[in-house]
């Protein structure tokens, strides 16, 4: 599969989701990693259940936003989600990745940036079309844009290039990211042409001041595969000073039914609320549970019900990136009483303290309980009690699936 990674918190979904539909509407059998803090579980759900039909994925790449709360986004148009690319190493497990910021569409078919050989380069990119030096020819020495970015992530792994880029983008670089990525990588950036990143959102700019070197690199290219709006106004905007905003509204209003039905017959019946096959609930009040997302990656038709009376940690919340989760921070004794009635199979998994009345409410319904060594209540006298040995997950798998049939 092709593997695509974006970046965008909440704020800028409808730009992102805009770039996601121009990407599918080109392009089959598409992976693409949306790596943000902020974005709702449902939208991910909903986006699926079309894409999937396609034999394309969208997957949350959640992080802790506290990783860029040092970054400086030093003007207008750079904020700090635009060092979250930097993060690709960490989040994204192939080895060659394609990053594409979300003001951006991508108008053709893009098979050949899957293909391209990096001869001894980790990052290919488009001449940055504000650089002097850019002459649109690939070959000239001159600074990438960074909007386009082709990553020999195996590479940027094995020599762990996050961290790096991180504690460079807590100093205050005139050009943000992009001016890290150009400075950190150097000799080891290859070039691509601009057909990869046709950067018209300069279009304004450029004939303003008459830069005839730039408005000659704009007319260049005939049949761009990716357009890119750059600088500060938006194709979305209410008046947008430069062109091929028709093309971006395209794709803004394109119906997700209308993109599968570009390639098959599309099937209204997997659109919908998810259906599990059990409801489990956990109610914790540490962010410390025996095994959890083991458990969860291996139950995917188990909805998991994380509930807590207080405010619950960044990494807990996180795990809602997966579509068969669901936490309850903060959660009202109403809500507490619904999930208990709803309850088909009870997790005795967190560390520390325990919840007695919410223990005797299930006991008292005679829900199964299942636990680990660590986790488990030893002097516990119910008989639906059940405890697994800490390194028996499969086991413990498998008695779920036992229960479901």
């Amino acid at each position: 599969m092709k593997v695509i990674a974006l970046c965008a918190d909440y704020g800028y979904l409808d730009k992102a989701e805009t770039a996601i539909k121009s990407i599918l509407y080109n392009n089959q059998y598409v992976k693409i990693y949306l790596l943000n803090c902020d974005i709702p579980q449902e939208w991910f759900v909903n986006i699926n259940q079309y894409v999937n039909q396609i034999g394309s994925e969208v997957i949350d790449a959640k992080f802790d936003h506290g990783i860029l709360n040092d970054s400086q986004g030093p003007r207008p148009g750079i904020n700090e989600m635009g060092f979250a690319r930097f993060l690709i190493p960490e989040l994204v497990p192939e080895d060659r990745v394609l990053y594409l910021d979300s003001d951006l569409i991508v108008d053709d078919a893009i098979d050949d940036l899957f293909t391209i050989p990096f001869n001894g380069k980790e990052i290919l990119g488009v001449g940055d079309i504000f650089d002097s030096n850019d002459q649109g020819d690939a070959t000239t020495n001159c600074l990438i844009n960074s909007g386009v970015l082709v990553l020999d992530n195996a590479a940027l792994k094995k020599n762990n290039v996050s961290r790096d880029l991180i504690k460079m983008s807590r100093k205050n670089y005139v050009n943000g990211d992009q001016q890290i990525i150009n400075e950190y990588f150097k000799d080891k950036i290859g070039l691509l042409p601009h057909k990869y990143n046709h950067q018209v959102g300069a279009t304004y700019f450029a004939y303003s001041r008459n830069d005839q070197r730039m408005i000659n690199l704009l007319n260049s290219v005939k049949d761009p595969k990716i357009i890119h709006y750059v600088m500060k106004g938006k194709p979305s905007d209410f008046c947008y000073l430069g062109i091929m905003r028709e093309k971006w509204w395209f794709y803004r209003n394109l119906e997700l039914s209308k993109l599968v039905q570009k390639f098959t017959i599309f099937d209204s019946m997997k659109i919908g609320a998810p259906k599990f096959a059990t409801e489990a609930l956990i109610f914790t009040y540490s962010a410390n549970i025996q095994n959890l997302e083991s458990l969860i990656k291996a139950l995917p038709e188990v909805h998991f019900n994380i509930a807590a009376y207080t405010e619950v940690a960044t990494g807990l919340l996180n795990l809602m990136k997966y579509p068969n989760v669901t936490v309850y921070p903060a959660i009202i004794y109403a809500r507490v009483e619904e999930l208990i009635k709803k309850c088909e199979l009870y997790l005795d998994i967190n560390y520390y303290q325990k919840d007695e009345n919410v223990l005797r409410q299930i006991e008292d319904k005679g829900i199964p309980i299942l636990s680990f060594e660590d986790t488990a209540n030893k002097d516990s006298k119910y008989s639906n009690y059940k405890i697994f040995g800490n390194d028996q997950v499969d086991r413990m798998v498998q008695e779920i699936k036992n229960l479901e049939e």
